[in-house]
Formats: C-alpha cells, sequence, structure tokens
C-alpha cells in the first residue's frame, strides 16, 4: 500500500478550536446548568459563534494549495498501521463547518426566546451544543472511523434533542424510531469500514481513495458504496429508511431547523461528496444512487401534499430536497449536490424558525387548517415564509433558483434524462404544496376558532402517531393564554431569521458564470469537472431553465387556483374539510412504510421480546440455572449417603466394584 496525504500536514490550533469548543460547551452547560439557569443559553451559543468565527479565520489554511495537495491537515494520533487518526480541514469541511456553526449559532440564538421559561433550558442547549460537536466530529475526521465515531454521536445527539419533552409518549416513540434506523446505518458503513481496511489496510481518506483502483474489484467497490449508502440513506432519510424524518417533529421546532438544515440530515450529502473517488470509479454506485435520491425527491414532494401539520409539510419538503442533492451526488454532479446543500441550510432554516414563531405565537398550534389571514397579524413571519417559499420553489433570483437548476441540468448532462424529468416533476410539486402553505396560512379569514369537526379532522389522532396528546396540549394552551391570536415576537427570535433572509435570496449567486463560476472555481480542485455540456445534455442550459420555470410556475398557479383566489379564500372552510375527507389513503398512511415496518419487523420483535420475557428467560435461562442448582445439591445428598464411616461398607463397595470389572472384561473378552 501506497500512504498518500490527504491535506497540507501541519500545526493548526483553531482546528481544535473550532472542533472542541462545542463539546466544552455541552459539558459546562451539562455540569452547571442548574446554576446558570437561563444564561446558559447565552453561554451556548457564545461558544458555537466563537467556532464559527473560528472557522472564518482559518479560511487560508483550508483553501491553501500545495504539490496537489489542498486544505488543512492535522495528525493526532496514531495506533496501529493504517489506524491514524487527526483532522481535516479542506474546501469540502470548510463549507459544511460554516453551515453547521454558523446556522448552528442562529438557531442557537433563536432557541433563546423560544425556549424561554422551559425548566430544562439549560440542558436543551447543553444537547444542542453537543449535537454540533458531533456532526463537527463527523465532519473534520480524516478518516472512516472517526467519521464512523461522528455519525454514531450524532444519531445519540438526536435522540436527546428529538425527545427532549419526554413526557409525551410521542416525544419518546419518535426519539427511539429515528435511533433505532440511524444505528442501522451505522451498522452499513461499519460493514463498510471492515471491507475497506481488509483489503486497503488503512482508515485514513487519502490512502483509500489513493489506492482504491488497486484495491477493490468493481464488484467489491460496489458494495463498499453500497454499504456507505445504507448509513447515507438511514442519515438523510432516503427511500426506504425516511420514516423517522417526519416523526422527529415531535421535537422543539428550533431543533427541527437544526436537524433539517444545517446538520444531521445533510450528512449523508457530506459523505458521498467526501468519497467522490469512489463513486466516480463505480458506475453501478451512481445509478443506484442517483435513482434513490429522484425517488426520495418525488415520494417526499407528492407526501408534501398530504400535510396540515406545518411542521410536518416542511419535513417532507426536507426529505423532498434532500433526495435532490443525493441525486446530484450520486450521478457525479457534486459540486450541484453541494451548492443546494448551501442555499437549503439558509431556505429551509429560514421557513422552520419562520414557522416557529407562528407556532410560538399561536400557543403551540401547528394545523395550517386553524390558521388563515395571518399576513397582517405577523408580518415578519409572512416575509420571512414568503422568501424562504420563493427559495425553495426556485423563483429566479432567489438562491434555490441557482441550486436547483445546477442539480437538474448536472443530472441530464451525465446522462440521465430520466432523473432529470423526474426532478422537474418533483419542482412543480413543491411549488404547489409550499405556495399552498402560504395562501392557508398567510391569507383568507383567521380560522383558529373554527371547530376540528368543521375541518374534516375526524380523530385527533389521525394521520400522526402520538397526535392526541400534542392537541389536548395545544388545547390547555390555548385555554391559557386566549383566543390564540397572533402577538408580536421577540426580537430575540426575529433577529437570527432577519439575519437568514438576505442569504436566502443570494447565495446561489455564488453559481452564476457557469464552469468559471466563483463556486466551480471553488471546488476545481475537490471534484472532478463535469463533462461538456455539447457532449452529454440534449438541450442547451437555457432551454432546460425554461422548462423547469415553467413547470413550477404550473405548480403556482394550481395552487393560487385552489387556495389564492378571492373564491377559494372565501370557501377555505369547506374546501379543507373536503379535502381532508377525500385525502387517498396511500398518502394519509404515507404509502405504507410505517406499517410495512410494523408488520416485518416492529410486530415480530415486540413478539420475539415477548416470548423471550415470558417462556425463555423464566423457563429455560432461569429454569437451567435452577436445575443445575438442584441437580448438584441431589447429587451431594446421593453422595454423602455413600459415606458412612464403616469400613465394612467400604470393603463391600470395594468387592462390588471389582466384580464389575471383572464381568466386563469376561463379556468382551468373550465377544471377541
Amino acid at each position: 500500500m501506497t500512504h498518500t496525504p490527504l491535506g497540507i500536514e501541519g500545526s493548526y490550533p483553531l482546528l481544535y478550536l473550532i472542533w472542541l469548543l462545542p463539546l466544552a460547551g455541552a459539558v459546562i452547560l451539562w455540569t452547571f446548568g442548574p446554576q446558570l439557569r437561563s444564561l446558559g443559553g447565552p453561554v451556548g451559543a457564545a461558544l458555537v459563534g466563537t467556532a464559527f468565527v473560528a472557522a472564518l479565520v482559518s479560511w487560508n489554511d483550508a483553501t491553501q494549495i500545495s504539490d496537489k495537495l489542498g486544505g488543512a491537515h492535522a495528525p493526532m494520533v496514531s495506533w496501529l498501521p493504517g489506524f491514524a487518526f487527526g483532522l481535516l480541514f479542506d474546501r469540502l469541511a470548510l463549507v459544511w463547518t460554516l453551515i453547521i456553526t454558523g446556522v448552528g449559532f442562529l438557531i442557537h440564538v433563536y432557541s433563546i426566546g423560544y425556549m424561554s421559561g422551559d425548566r430544562a433550558f439549560a440542558r436543551f442547549f447543553a444537547f444542542l451544543n453537543f449535537f454540533v460537536f458531533a456532526m463537527l466530529t463527523l465532519v473534520l475526521s480524516d478518516n472512516f472511523v472517526g467519521l464512523l465515531i461522528g455519525w454514531g454521536l450524532v444519531g445519540l445527539a438526536s435522540y436527546f434533542l428529538i425527545g427532549f419533552w419526554f413526557e409525551r409518549p410521542s416525544a419518546v416513540a419518535a426519539a427511539r424510531k429515528a435511533f433505532v434506523i440511524n444505528v442501522l446505518g451505522d451498522v452499513g458503513i461499519l460493514f463498510a469500514v471492515i471491507v475497506i481496511v481488509t483489503k486497503v489496510g488503512s482508515i485514513g481518506y487519502g490512502d483509500v481513495f489513493g489506492n482504491a483502483a488497486q484495491a477493490f474489484t468493481s464488484g467489491e467497490l460496489f458494495v463498499v458504496c453500497l454499504a456507505l449508502f445504507v448509513g447515507c440513506a438511514a442519515k438523510s432519510a432516503q427511500v426506504p429508511l425516511h420514516t423517522w424524518l417526519p416523526d422527529a417533529m415531535e421535537g422543539p421546532t428550533p431543533v427541527s431547523a437544526l436537524i433539517h438544515a444545517a446538520t444531521m440530515v445533510t450528512a449523508g450529502v457530506y459523505l458521498i461528496a467526501r468519497c467522490a473517488p469512489l463513486w466516480t470509479a463505480s458506475a453501478e454506485a451512481r445509478e443506484l444512487v442517483g435513482v434513490i435520491g429522484a425517488l426520495t425527491a418525488i415520494a417526499g414532494a407528492v407526501l408534501g401534499i398530504a400535510q396540515w401539520d406545518i411542521k410536518r409539510i416542511l419535513a417532507y419538503s426536507t426529505m423532498s430536497q434532500i433526495g435532490y442533492m443525493i441525486m446530484a451526488v450520486g450521478v457525479g454532479a457534486f459540486s450541484a449536490g453541494v451548492l443546494h446543500f448551501l442555499t437549503h441550510a439558509f431556505f429551509k432554516a429560514e421557513l422552520f424558525l419562520g414557522a416557529g414563531i407562528i407556532i410560538h405565537n399561536l400557543a403551540d398550534e401547528q394545523d395550517v387548517r386553524r390558521m388563515g389571514g395571518l399576513r397582517k397579524q405577523m408580518p415578519f413571519a409572512f416575509i420571512a415564509m414568503l422568501v424562504g417559499v420563493l427559495a425553495i420553489c426556485g423563483i429566479p433570483g432567489f438562491s434555490g433558483y441557482f441550486s436547483k437548476d445546477a442539480i437538474l441540468y448536472g443530472t441530464l448532462q451525465h446522462g440521465h434524462p430520466i432523473l432529470y424529468a423526474v426532478g422537474v416533476i418533483t419542482a412543480g410539486i413543491t411549488a404547489y404544496y409550499m405556495f399552498r402553505l402560504l395562501f392557508v396560512t398567510f391569507f383568507g379569514q383567521f380560522r383558529g376558532n373554527v371547530d376540528a369537526s368543521d375541518l374534516g379532522i375526524r380523530h385527533p389522532d389521525s394521520g400522526t402517531p402520538g397526535q392526541a396528546a400534542r392537541l389536548a396540549h395545544e388545547a390547555e394552551e390555548r385555554e391559557h393564554h386566549g383566543s390564540g391570536h397572533a402577538h408580536a415576537p421577540a426580537w430575540i427570535m426575529s433577529a437570527p431569521v432577519a439575519v437568514l433572509i438576505p442569504f436566502s435570496i443570494g447565495i446561489g449567486w455564488l453559481a452564476i458564470g457557469g464552469e468559471n463560476s466563483p463556486w466551480q472555481t471553488f471546488f476545481a480542485p475537490v471534484f472532478p469537472a463535469a463533462p461538456a455540456t455539447a457532449d452529454v445534455a440534449p438541450i442547451p442550459e437555457l432551454l432546460s431553465g425554461v422548462i423547469v420555470l415553467v413547470v413550477v410556475a404550473a405548480g403556482i398557479a394550481l395552487a393560487y387556483l385552489r387556495y389564492g383566489t378571492k373564491a377559494a379564500l372565501g370557501a377555505s372552510v369547506a374546501r379543507l374539510r373536503a379535502e381532508t375527507m377525500k385525502m387517498p389513503p396511500v398518502l394519509v398512511n404515507r404509502y405504507y412504510f410505517d406499517a410495512a415496518i410494523d408488520a416485518l419487523f416492529v410486530k415480530p420483535a415486540a413478539a420475539a421480546g415477548r416470548f423471550f420475557g415470558s417462556f425463555v428467560d423464566p423457563v429455560v435461562i432461569d429454569g437451567g440455572v435452577r436445575e443445575v442448582a438442584h441437580s448438584a445439591t441431589w447429587l451431594g445428598h446421593l453422595f454423602r449417603s455413600f459415606q458412612t464411616g464403616l469400613v465394612r461398607g467400604y470393603a463391600l463397595y470395594l468387592v462390588f466394584g471389582v466384580a464389575c470389572f471383572v464381568v466386563y472384561y469376561a463379556v468382551i473378552g468373550a465377544g471377541k
């Protein structure tokens, strides 16, 4: 094996600071949280903000190039040959680190207002800091084992945060579900690491990427990519391992923003982008990942149509947008997929935090059917949500326009016209359900005083597990706070959203200029260049953009006709009731993925648990132990009865034994 370095080795003290500051915050807040009380939030936010500043100051370290090596490499410890651990801070890690710490800092600040008054205020920020540390461990590791450690820590942190309100059974169930599915992904990556060490003899990225061609056959390389993608699919909620993502909305809204926008669900995109040399060398892996990403994109978009919970609408939009990213990096359009990660981080954080302002000011109401007319009562939330919706729909001038078009045309460039068509249709569906959210939430009349039965909500727990408890809690909150009409949000919640707005508009402009754009130039040393458009793509990029824009406009027009016109708004209650009652069961039940998982895995596992608990454990295991004890006692009594202390008795035993030997040998001898 030839040792292949990755990054310029040296001393980078700020890199350790970036990595360890959030961990220090988690330890401090966990240890001294009760003493810090309301200061816990500012302390946690300050440490993450300091890590962001340190990452900005380290820009030159991450972008340095020398002898075809790029970025900063800080070795830490070597254990066995091939098992060296260190930190890698190159251009790819820089982008993720800035988003994790930058957007993460804004979410921390927002949480100070959102979680104010919670009895576990400091503990919440300890978990947030730990989450950021786990993501930084994943992103900054220079080897697959370090990545796997970060991968597992992120799953643990998400368990803490999703189930933060542990008094809610639905939150506990959602946290457990997310943890179990993510552990399945951990097993996939562990298997890939075992194969990599067996074939390459090293866990370092540089060694693996530099020796992959010699170490792996095409079949072995596909197996490695497939195992890695199991981890990606679990963490980034790709079909069929996506079912944990909407249930994760049981956590506080800032957690939803952190998981969906800046950290956890984009880990799969990072892993494939980091392993670009492996995916570039395996055509089978590119085909598989591209198809799964496209299926996830359109499946998530269609499920978004069936949702009325504002956070679940955004959750399925995240699933769909991550599908876009996975499709892009899967087929080889790496820079386009990473660009969409960047733009999505801003506009999705803005959407979730804007939704949080609405929820916070409507006494925890999340059902958009019980909103309406909020444009005048919450003008700031309306502006924030409007910008986010325009960005996610890919309206020209907004960030999502540049990144989504780059993905779609990149897919076409790499020879996947069917995936391109799926992506275009998904863009139209996204425009439809996101503008539906906008019209139903902010236009028309306020419907908060409409009875649930008038909207066709037949059962309090219909459509979402555990929603009965949440609705009961909301009713108590509305009764306590009054009618539920809006009031102005605190500035500490509004300020982070205000910071996100200009980035949601302008960050995508980095892609202007095609192959010569600042974005492509920045990643030129990292990713291979896309094939020439004239040789592969059947249509020009301008025509592709026009097609996408027409489909998006059609989705917006349909949403306007159904929900935005004066007549539609006037009849909104009746229309919403009809839509609720007529929703196809396959969408209400989310394609029956949860039912299938329950039937194939959950119920058999529960039955096996009951069998082991009621029979194997008490009868076989405990019974075996008891029988050993009883047998030993019985044998003890038996042999003790032979110990009479009489010589004539022992002589009798001796004679009897000799007689047995004589008879035995006499019989054996006669037989021979």
